[in-house]
């Protein structure tokens, strides 16, 4: 049996989704697909459009067979760590193929290249110390640092991204294959719809008062729509007035917070005390040193407690969002490195550690429900059948 698996956010499922997982299967001739997607928060540090259930329904009725959830504290880290984390556990539960989207170059390029900046790995990380140091963001340093070896047309962050795969295969040795497919009509930082059946996440979000229901497909138009009628928009001023409560009021030490740096709490202290909304803090805090995606995700992370020994556990378990029956028949092969959690019962079955790291998941999930005036510990309410 063949398996192909695609880390994710689905946020949402449009139809630039469904043509890389169709490609996928079409050439590859794989038995399963599975995608590892990240929960209610993605990795700029923002509410998911949708919950992740609704997301997962989406996914399988889409083509895909199963969806597993990306711990929270993994998201909502750096897109080194995120695609450290995530491969190492696509890596459990063997799958055959890593596919990924890339843009502005063909895949052959874009392999050949990623072996090049691999292979001079300590020259680029010597240099992005160095751009660092003179004041610049990790991310434009990381950038400029590459153009000593690849072309501009590498640099976006579709394809910086799926470089950290690269990388995290290769660090574990892994016999993985990537598989790299290039994305058609769009482009991942589009803002604006430019075509009438592609867009990306972000213009699909930011036009969703027009007509999007030729850009994604049917099963995530209805999903959306009906998940956006019963549910309010997170509400950011929420999640800002207890991160003013925490730093301004509680004064809970932020020293040992996944993307904390040192200076960071009285910097943004001192802005909390002047901003009344999250919009004008974010705006305040974001420097050219500081990235809003960075400052967002540390935000959250405060908010939840994710501190920097999370990063030394090794995940043992996959909490499963949504499957269908082909992967139901399957499950004895994946739980061959992992255990398996679909319901309450199944964390009778988890390590300390693991279990450590599941609740982590569900303080994510009930901040989450804060922010969208739903009720808390609805992870345990809600029924996982398959689909």
């Amino acid at each position: 049996m063949k398996t192909l698996g695609i880390i994710s956010e689905f946020n949402p499922f449009h139809n630039g989704h469904k043509y890389l997982l169709d490609k996928a299967k079409k050439e590859l001739k794989t038995d399963l697909a599975v995608s590892i997607m990240s929960g209610d928060f993605v990795q700029r540090g923002e509410a998911a459009i949708m919950d992740k259930f609704s997301r997962a329904r989406v996914a399988i009725n889409c083509g895909f067979d199963l969806v597993i959830e990306i711990p929270s504290f993994i998201t909502l880290q750096s897109a080194e760590f995120f695609a450290k984390k995530s491969v190492n556990i696509l890596n459990k539960i063997n799958i055959d193929y890593l596919v990924f989207g890339i843009e502005n170059i063909n895949p052959n390029d874009f392999l050949k290249a990623c072996k090049v900046i691999i292979e001079n790995e300590k020259n680029i990380d010597s240099k992005i110390k160095s751009l660092i140091a003179s004041g610049l963001s990790y991310p434009k340093s990381h950038n400029k640092a590459l153009l000593d070896f690849v072309s501009s047309d590498f640099l976006s962050s579709n394809n910086i991204l799926a470089l950290e795969y690269m990388r995290a295969l290769y660090k574990i040795n892994s016999k993985i294959k990537p598989y790299p497919i290039k994305r058609i009509k769009t482009k991942n930082k589009d803002q604006g719809i430019n075509d009438k059946n592609f867009a990306s996440s972000t213009a699909i979000r930011n036009n969703l008062g027009l007509d999007i229901k030729n850009l994604i497909p049917n099963e995530s138009c209805s999903e959306l729509s009906n998940f956006m009628n019963e549910y309010k928009y997170f509400d950011y001023d929420y999640i800002y007035k207890i991160f003013k409560y925490k730093i301004l009021i509680e004064k809970s030490d932020m020293s040992n917070i996944l993307g904390y740096e040192d200076g960071l709490d009285n910097y943004l202290s001192k802005i909390a005390i002047i901003k009344d909304s999250y919009k004008d803090f974010l705006g305040q805090a974001t420097s050219l040193r500081y990235t809003k995606s960075r400052i967002k995700r540390l935000v959250l992370n405060y908010i939840l407690s994710y501190t920097v020994d999370l990063n030394d556990y090794d995940i043992s378990f996959i909490n499963i969002l949504a499957y269908n029956k082909k992967a139901a028949e399957n499950f004895k092969n994946l739980s061959k490195n992992l255990n398996i959690v679909i319901n309450k019962s199944d964390l009778n079955n988890l390590s300390k550690s693991d279990l450590l790291i599941y609740n982590k998941i569900i303080r994510a999930s009930n901040l989450y429900s804060l922010g969208i005036a739903r009720e808390i510990d609805y992870d345990f309410r809600h029924n996982n059948r398959p689909i």
